[in-house]
């Protein structure tokens, strides 16, 4: 069954799910149940990752009353730091990592900020390849502590470790996913991110030895940042379009979304002013909204069957 988007308004596409628009997490989950051993391109699992990726917005108590009502089986650990927040939850049968990190209590200014501030700067990773100098620094404040969880669960009991965020918390899930390739028995499947902006130079994305599914919400705004020409996307982009349907393997221009710079700082003056917000979220903005993409992609798993 299909689900309606939410109003384009900023109450109901601001994380995290809201009274004002509700969404229910891994809905018909049991009927449509995660399949952790497929690692080619998996539509219920890119919406199980997704609506991860989206309750990693909530709080910790809402996270495990969440997973809880999945499975009792389910039990999620969460992780954060001072700009960084994450959680695993592990089954006996799979493990999902989800990334957050950028602030709920002010969202919107919080996903422009990451992408305009001097964090952008490139500077080299532990391999020496060239990444995002912010979302390096955002990684390190929990990783340490993430992978020994990670490992510890692993020699418990084997089995398939999925990665998933969105916006930041994409930008973190490419660099967890790359920190895995360095460490086999984490037992690494795949990686799938959403609104994703870019991460690190190429030679980067090439040490990732797992698959990276990157969604693309139509004119989503942060998948063109940070503007530059260090950086290249990981994985190939899964693109849905302004009718909701999804395109394989999608290589568009950059020209055809609006990122220039005075794009950006007339959004940046919209959400620095609670007075002159218009009603409406600008559509680069409303395309980012992780509700929106939980929705849509439901929406398109729900006509592939």
């Amino acid at each position: 069954m299909q689900k309606p988007l939410p109003p384009a308004t900023w109450a109901a596409l601001s994380p995290p799910a809201n009274p004002s628009f509700p969404y229910t997490f891994f809905a018909d989950g049991v009927q449509h149940s995660f399949q952790p051993k497929d690692t080619s391109f998996n539509l219920r699992n890119a919406w199980w990752l997704m609506d991860a990726a989206f309750l990693s917005y909530s709080n910790a108590a809402s996270i495990v009353r969440t997973w809880g009502s999945v499975s009792p089986e389910i039990h999620p650990r969460y992780f954060q730091g001072s700009t960084t927040e994450c959680y695993v939850a592990a089954s006996p049968d799979w493990i999902i990592l989800a990334w957050r990190g950028t602030q709920v209590d002010d969202f919107w200014p919080s996903v422009l900020d990451w992408f305009t501030d001097a964090r952008f700067f490139p500077v080299p990773d532990d391999d020496g390849n060239l990444v995002h100098s912010g979302f390096l620094e955002a990684i390190r404040q929990v990783w340490s502590e993430v992978r020994a969880h990670l490992e510890a669960l692993q020699r418990e009991r084997q089995r398939p470790l999925w990665i998933t965020g969105h916006s930041l918390g994409a930008a973190l899930a490419t660099l967890a996913s790359n920190l895995c390739s360095h460490h086999p028995a984490l037992c690494l499947a795949g990686t799938y991110t959403y609104g994703s902006p870019r991460v690190g130079d190429g030679a980067f994305g090439r040490v990732i030895s797992t698959p990276v599914y990157r969604f693309q919400n139509n004119t989503d705004l942060v998948t063109h940042l940070p503007i530059g020409l260090v950086y290249d996307h990981v994985g190939q982009r899964e693109f849905i379009d302004a009718g909701g349907h999804l395109h394989r393997h999608v290589a568009l221009p950059d020209w055809l979304s609006p990122t220039d710079p005075l794009t950006l700082v007339r959004l940046q003056g919209l959400l620095g002013s609670h007075e002159v917000r218009p009603a409406a979220v600008p559509g680069p903005l409303a395309d980012h909204a992780p509700i929106n993409y939980s929705t849509l992609i439901w929406n398109v798993y729900d006509r592939s069957r």
